[in-house]
This record gives structure tokens, sequence and C-alpha cells, in this order.
């Protein structure tokens, strides 16, 4: 774990978490305490829950993929700056090492993610609802299960891949997990070697926008998917296991 809490230490002092972050807040302030205006056939959209999971699926767009841009260069870096030289003097596997650099980006996300729900906590309070706010915390906690499914792919594959491929791979794969409910309609209607492309995609990558709906209907209080939650589960073991099988050499 001291590699992990001193690669996060660093993060914390190059405050990278907070400028990434506060772009993210900008956006959730304007969608969930008024300052803009939502609407839908130009009716504007008022009803506490239904913007209330607006808010949660803008925070899970913005929070997953600034999870890609916190665990890009994380392992890279180290190698870049021979930091691993250190590493391995002390007889410290590659894979923990490798892990720790990865939980380290999974701390980055889920600070973030912290900072991000600022917003939704005044949105319940601003909408009088603050003897809800219990609801959050195991709403964070499911959208966590996201933030870490992206952070450790991320992880993992920058370790044996080169900064732009893992970006756009990435990137591709948290935007197909955001949108995977509209994918999954949308590769019917396409059809062909189109729909098929999008099909086998969707069976990599987990389902984001599915598992960040389980934090919505937590908090409009309706029943939670477990077995949903569970998948997303799944993946971020998968991806540990990456982690712990990929290898680097020093350049």
């Amino acid at each position: 774990m001291t590699i992990a809490v001193t690669t996060f230490k660093e993060k914390l002092r190059r405050k990278e978490i907070y400028i990434v972050s506060a772009v993210g807040i900008l956006i959730l302030l304007i969608f969930g305490t008024g300052s803009g205006t939502l609407s839908v056939d130009g009716v504007a959209v008022t009803d506490y829950k239904v913007l209330a999971l607006i808010l949660l699926t803008v925070m899970n767009a913005v929070v997953c993929l600034l999870s890609v841009i916190m665990s890009l260069s994380t392992i890279p870096n180290e190698y870049k700056r021979k930091t691993s030289h250190l590493i391995w003097i002390r007889k410290v596997p590659q894979s923990r090492y490798h892990g720790e650099l990865a939980l380290a980006n999974i701390f980055s996300g889920l600070a973030s993610e912290a900072i991000l729900f600022a917003a939704v906590i005044i949105f319940i309070i601003k909408n009088g609802r603050a003897e809800e706010l219990w609801r959050l915390i195991p709403a964070y906690l499911i959208i966590g299960v996201n933030v870490s499914a992206v952070c450790l792919l991320t992880s993992a594959l920058s370790i044996i891949l080169p900064k732009i491929a893992v970006g756009a791979i990435s990137t591709v794969a948290a935007l197909a997990g955001i949108f995977h409910g509209l994918l999954y309609s949308l590769k019917d209607i396409i059809g062909g070697i189109g729909g098929q492309l999008i099909k086998y995609v969707l069976k990599l990558v987990p389902d984001l926008h599915g598992i960040q709906s389980q934090a919505g209907n937590l908090l409009s209080g309706k029943d939670v998917d477990i077995h949903v939650i569970l998948t997303g589960l799944l993946a971020v073991y998968i991806f540990s296991v990456m982690i712990i099988l990929f290898k680097r050499k020093e350049a």
C-alpha cells in the first residue's frame, strides 16, 4: 500500500484531481441547480426524480472519462522517470508494483467522484430532500464500481501499449459503457457488419450505464438490480488479473 499511497499523494500535490474535476462540477451544477434550463419538446423539466437521474447520468460520464485521463500516464511515467529501478532494488514484484500504481489511480478516480458528488449534495438539499442524503453513500459506492473498472482497464493497457493507443481504446471502451443501452438498441437498427461490430464491443465492455442506473434507482426509491452490479465487479476482477499478468520491460 505504500507505493499506492505515495503515488496518490503525488497526484494530490500536482492538483490534477481538482483541475479535471472543476470542469465536471461546473457541468453538474448547470444541470442540477437550475443555473441552466433543461427542456424536452419545449417543456422545462422540473421533476426532482427526473433531474436526479439526469444529474447522475452526467456525473457518471464525466467521472468515467476523468478516470481515463488520470490513469493514462501513471505507470508509463514511473518507468520514464526510472522510479521503477528503486522498486526493483527493494525486490518488489512487478505485479505488485503495477497493482499499487493502479490502486493509486482508483484512489484518484474515487476522490474525483467524491468532489463531483458535492454537486449532487447541493441539488438534493436545494430540493428540500436533505433527509435522503444517506442514499448518496451506497450510490457513491455503486458508481465507484464504474470508476474502478475504467481505472483498472486503462492502467492494464498502459503497461503494454503506447499512450495514444491506450487513450483511444480506453476512451472508446468508456463511451461504449456509458452509452451501453443506446448502442444495444442501435445495433439492431444498423444491422450488418456495423451491428455485429457494436455487438462484440458491448460484450467486451462493462455496462457502465446499467450500473449507474442502479445508483439512480436507489435515489428514486426503486429496486436495485444486484446482478448488474455484480457483473461490473466481475469486470473489475478481470481487469485486476490483467494488471497482474501483463509485464513491461525497462526502457
